[in-house]
C-alpha cells in the first residue's frame, strides 16, 4: 500500500522539482556569482551587497512596497464591496458581475494600452473630462514624476473583479438559516452586513490580500507597456528592475533581486496568515 501511494505521487514530485525546485536553486546558485555571457564566477555576497548599496534597488523597492499598499487598500476593498452589493442580486446584478469581471480576463499589456490611452496628454479621456471642469488639460499623467506612480495604481481599481468573484462565492455558502434568524431578530441590512457577512469573509479576505500584495510583487507587464519604469525609476518595480539587469547581461544580479523577491513573498504570506488566522477555527 505505501509503494502504492509512493509510486502514485512520483509523476507530481518530478513535475514539482523540475518546475519549481530545480528553477529555484539554479536561481539561488547563480545569485551567488558574478555571471554574464562570457563569465561565472562565484562571489558568494557581493551581488547583495551590492544591491543593497544600490540607489535604484531602493526606489524600485519603494515603489513596489507603493502598489503593495495600494493594491491592498484598493482592490481588495472594492472588490469585497462590490460582492457584498451584487450578492443582493437586485436587478440586472449578474450584467454589472460580468462587465466588472471583464478587465480581470484581458491581458495585462493589452489593458495597459487601453490606460496608455486614457492618460494620453493630448487626446485622453482623463484630461478632456478635466477640461470641462476648467483644468488646462494637458498633463501627462504618466510622465509626470508628481503622477506617474499614483496613476498607474489607479488602473487597479478596475482589475478588482477576481477579488469580487471570489467574496461572492464565499457570501453564497453562507447558510441562509444564519441571515433568516438574524432578520428575524430585526436585524437591519447594515447590521447583518456588518456583523455577521464580514466576520465570515475573514478567510477569504485575507486570501485575497495574499493574492493581490503577490500579484504587485511581480507586477511588471503593466508597467512595462505604460511607462518603462519611467520617469526616472519613478515607476519602477522590482521585477522590471531585474528585467533590466538581465537585459543588461547582468544575470547574477537580477537573479538576487529575485530572491529578495521570492523572500518578500514568503515573508507576506506568512504575515496575512497570522494576521488573518487563515486556515483556524472560531472559538
Amino acid at each position: 500500500m505505501g509503494w502504492g501511494i509512493a509510486l502514485s505521487l512520483l509523476p507530481a514530485i518530478a513535475l514539482f522539482s523540475a518546475f519549481f525546485v530545480l528553477p529555484l536553486g539554479v536561481v539561488g546558485v547563480t545569485s551567488l556569482a558574478d555571471w554574464g555571457p562570457l563569465e561565472f564566477a562565484f562571489s558568494g555576497l557581493e551581488n547583495y551587497r551590492l544591491l543593497f548599496s544600490d540607489g535604484t534597488f531602493w526606489a524600485a523597492l519603494k515603489n513596489t512596497a507603493f502598489f503593495g499598499v495600494a493594491a491592498a487598500c484598493v482592490q481588495v476593498p472594492v472588490g469585497v464591496a462590490l460582492a457584498v452589493i451584487l450578492s443582493q442580486r437586485f436587478r440586472g446584478w449578474s450584467v454589472l458581475r460580468t462587465v466588472y469581471f471583464l478587465p480581470n480576463i484581458v491581458s495585462a499589456a493589452a489593458l495597459a494600452l487601453v490606460y496608455v490611452t486614457f492618460y494620453n496628454p493630448r487626446y485622453g479621456l482623463l484630461n478632456q473630462l478635466l477640461a470641462v471642469f476648467g483644468s488646462d488639460g494637458t498633463r501627462d499623467w504618466l510622465f509626470d514624476v508628481d503622477t506617474a506612480l499614483p496613476a498607474v495604481a489607479a488602473t487597479w481599481v478596475f482589475t478588482a473583479g477576481l477579488v469580487m468573484i471570489l467574496v461572492m462565492a464565499e457570501i453564497a455558502a453562507i447558510p441562509p438559516e444564519i441571515y433568516a434568524a438574524a432578520r428575524v431578530d430585526g436585524a437591519s441590512q447594515w447590521q447583518v452586513t456588518r456583523f455577521i457577512t464580514l466576520p465570515l469573509l475573514r478567510n477569504i479576505i485575507g486570501v485575497n490580500l495574499i493574492l493581490v500584495l503577490l500579484f504587485s510583487l511581480a507586477y511588471f507587464d503593466g508597467v512595462y507597456v505604460m511607462t518603462g519604469g519611467g520617469p526616472a525609476d519613478r515607476t519602477l518595480t522590482l521585477s522590471l528592475y531585474a528585467f533590466q539587469e538581465y537585459s543588461n547581461s547582468n544575470w547574477g544580479y537580477a537573479n538576487a533581486i529575485g530572491m529578495l523577491l521570492i523572500a518578500l513573498g514568503v515573508l507576506v504570506i506568512i504575515g496575512v496568515r497570522r494576521a488573518f488566522r487563515l486556515g483556524e477555527r472560531d472559538s
